[in-house]
């Protein structure tokens, strides 16, 4: 499996699915899921408007970016409440996420979750430490079977910006040593910007 680190934002990242969250009780949308909006003309704003995206808790919705960005499709996953947000509740996701992207039989994906204010109380170390043994628990799940060489061609990029990769990194690093017996996880890092 491939992890792919990048100082730009998710929106610009070369892969099929970008993967972000929507809170049942943030409105307006903030963090990735609002700049998706922005992009999209309010798009996501008018569907909850309509009550036909709510962010309710595992609530998964998959639409097309319509070349508003370069990932082809924007797959939302609903966050429950703000209040309810942490690593427990993103390990139980975690599965539900994965099972989706496979019977996408998609393979590169860019996650970008909430993280970071005191009001997430997640950091971004420990959501890709999370995310990562998740895969590895997929992985165990799907040996022998054609999963485990989709599971093992996956390439997941992270995208959260200068500030974010040093972090991201750290715990990327972590999984390496929690799960090299499980899962071979080649991580890719962007040079230093000049």
């Amino acid at each position: 499996m491939d992890v792919i680190l990048s100082r730009d934002g998710a929106e610009g990242q070369e892969c099929d699915v970008l993967v972000t969250g929507m809170f049942q009780d943030e409105r307006p949308l903030k963090g990735t899921s609002g700049w998706i909006d922005w992009r999209l003309n309010g798009r996501l704003s008018r569907l909850a408007m309509d009550k036909r995206l709510t962010g309710d808790w595992k609530e998964t919705t998959l639409i097309p970016s319509s070349g508003r960005i370069i990932p082809r499709m924007i797959l939302l996953l609903g966050l429950g409440r703000t209040k309810e947000y942490s690593t427990i509740r993103l390990r139980e996701l975690f599965g539900h996420l994965l099972e989706t992207v496979k019977n996408l039989r998609t393979s590169s994906i860019c996650l970008s979750l909430p993280f970071g204010e005191e009001k997430y109380n997640v950091d971004s170390g420990k959501l890709t430490v999370i995310f990562l043994e998740g895969v590895a628990d997929c992985l165990d799940l799907w040996q022998h079977t054609p999963d485990e060489e989709w599971i093992k061609g996956l390439r997941l990029f992270f995208a959260e910006g200068e500030d974010r990769v040093s972090e991201i990194l750290l715990g990327v690093q972590a999984a390496q040593s929690i799960l090299q017996d499980r899962i071979n996880i080649h991580v890719f890092i962007p040079s230093e910007k000049k």
